[in-house]
Formats: structure tokens, sequence, C-alpha cells
């Protein structure tokens, strides 16, 4: 089954920046590629593209290009070192691209081995959405990380077992928007899980559980032993097992707001104090073998503190730019 992935930053790339995706080609792919844009191409289709990464299994090579006003610039498909594979990612096993942004240009490992370098064609900070495209079967980890001047957030060994990572590199403000959007398929006696955690302890401020089993979506959250509260069920369930939907989270000074397909869902009061300041992102985990499969995260400053009408970013005929 192939998916995609399209979604907007919650800040424009910077130097000492790091993009990580981690996903996995179809068995007997021919292709696929990463962009790097200034617009998702469902905003603008004519958008500038900072970086295209394209693999090319059956020529076994990978291209780095650039597109401005419309134009392709030149090609460039040679690796940094000559010991190096021209194509070192294997086709339907998962891979991933890291991608650094330095002083003039873009560091680019694979599998943790350093491949090639790209320098900017186009400003740093236009970039402002990432795509994923043609013949992807799995899409695991859409991070945005910073190393300069210190690792943040930090990556723990949990992060390995999730089945989807959303990390950003600032911290969460009163009018921030995510919009996520997904699908649930494989076993309708599953669930799956929205975790938004702490960033210095992984401690989760907000536990978001979607049960198709039980027809509900129960919401908590850890006290600074570790222990989950009280959990609150109600506001029915929204949710329609194999149909794509779309949720958006609003974050507000003392709640969290949760709109579904363009409807209000509930609201999650923090039980910490200031506890919004230290989210950095989420994790998504899957039990009892269901599926999610998540298409697009977007990032919205709304500049309005108390995201009023934050819904209208759930309805599936808006497209968030």
């Amino acid at each position: 089954m192939l998916t995609e992935y399209s979604g907007n930053l919650s800040h424009p790339l910077e130097f000492g920046h790091v993009l990580e995706i981690v996903a996995k080609t179809i068995d007997g792919a021919s292709r696929f590629h990463i962009n790097l844009c200034t617009a998702k191409s469902s905003v603008d289709p004519e958008a500038d593209i900072g970086l295209r990464f394209s693999c090319y299994f059956r020529n076994d090579l990978i291209v780095r290009n650039a597109r401005m006003h419309g134009v392709w610039g030149e090609e460039e498909s040679e690796p940094m070192g000559a010991i190096n594979l021209p194509n070192p990612i294997v086709s339907g096993e998962f891979f991933m691209i890291y991608i650094l942004a330095c002083e003039d240009k873009f560091h680019i490992s694979i599998n943790s081995r350093e491949f090639c370098t790209f320098r900017y064609r186009l400003p740093l900070s236009a970039i402002r959405a990432v795509e994923i495209r043609d013949q992807i079967q799995v899409i695991k980890q859409v991070d945005h990380r910073t190393i300069f001047p210190n690792p943040w957030p930090a990556i723990h060994a949990s992060d390995y077992f999730k089945a989807f990572s959303n990390d950003q590199p600032i911290l969460f403000s009163p009018g921030h928007v995510i919009v996520i959007t997904a699908r649930c398929f494989e076993n309708k006696k599953g669930q799956f899980i929205v975790k938004f955690m702490d960033s210095d302890t992984k401690r989760e401020e907000l536990h978001f559980s979607v049960r198709f089993d039980e027809k509900c979506v129960v919401r908590n959250s850890m006290n600074k032993n570790f222990e989950f509260g009280h959990e609150e069920r109600h506001g029915g369930f929204p949710f329609v097992f194999n149909q794509q939907f779309k949720l958006a989270l609003a974050f507000t000074e003392r709640e969290v707001l949760t709109a579904v397909d363009g409807y209000n869902f509930f609201s999650f009061a923090w039980r910490t104090p200031n506890a919004m300041m230290n989210l950095v992102g989420f994790k998504l985990t899957n039990t009892n073998g269901l599926v999610t499969q998540i298409t697009g995260v977007d990032h919205l400053q709304t500049g309005d503190p108390s995201c009023t009408a934050f819904e209208k970013y759930s309805r599936h005929d808006y497209e968030c730019a």
C-alpha cells in the first residue's frame, strides 16, 4: 500500500537545524522523492523547492536538485567519497535520511553515514514545508530538531519503538495548532495513542488514546511520579475505522482544545503548571495490530492565544497553508 506525507514545519529552517526522516519504500520500488519547499504543493503547485532528494533504484542513483520560479537547476548526483555506494538505500527496507542545515549547504547522511552535501540555492529561511512522495509504504519519523548550540530535543531510546515521531525545534506557545491527517486500518479492535511529553523527563503531559475496541477516546496525564491520574472519556467517538480523519489540537495557556473533521471534540485542562511550555512534539504508538498511516502534520502559529475558531483547520476542505 502506498502512502505519502505533506506538512508545514513549525518553524522555518535555520543554521543548526536538522530533519530526520525514517521511511520504507514498497518492495521493488523504482523511486521516491523528498522535497524541502517554500509551501506544500497542494497549496502552491509551483512553490520553490530548496532541495529535492530523489532516489532512483533502477539507476542505483541519488539525485539532488532545486527548483526556483518554476525552473529546475543543475542536478547533482555524485556522492562525497569514492568508497560510498551511489545509492546505499535498499528498496523495500527502512532508511534514515538526516539533513543538517549548515552555514552554506545541507549535509546529508543516509543510515548514519555521511553521503553528500548540497549548497543552498534559495534562502534557508524560505523553506517551510516537507513532502515525501512516490512509492513509499511506511513513514515512521519526520523529526525537526536543533543540534546547535545544543542537541534539542534529546533523542531517547524509547523513540525507536514509536509508530510515528514528530519532534519540533521550538517550545509550544499559546496559539500553536497541530493538524494531523491520518487513517487507521488492519485490526479494528486496536488502539492508537498520541503522546505529548515533557521535553526533559519524557513524562506524558497529554495521553490521547483512541480505542476502536471500546469506541472511546481516553485522555490522561502523568504526575511527577509517572503515575496516570483520572481518565477523561466524555465526548463520544468521532473516528471511523479505515477512513481518513483530520485531528486538530490547539494549545492555549490553560488547556488543549481538539476538533475532528471540522467539529469540536473536547478540551483537556493542563494538570501541571506551565505544562505546555515544555512540549516539543508528539509520538504515536499503536496496539493490538492497529496500523495508523499519517499522511500529514501541519503546524500553524495562529497568533491568537485563545485559538478562536481553530476547528476550521480540521475540515477536509480546508488546506493548511
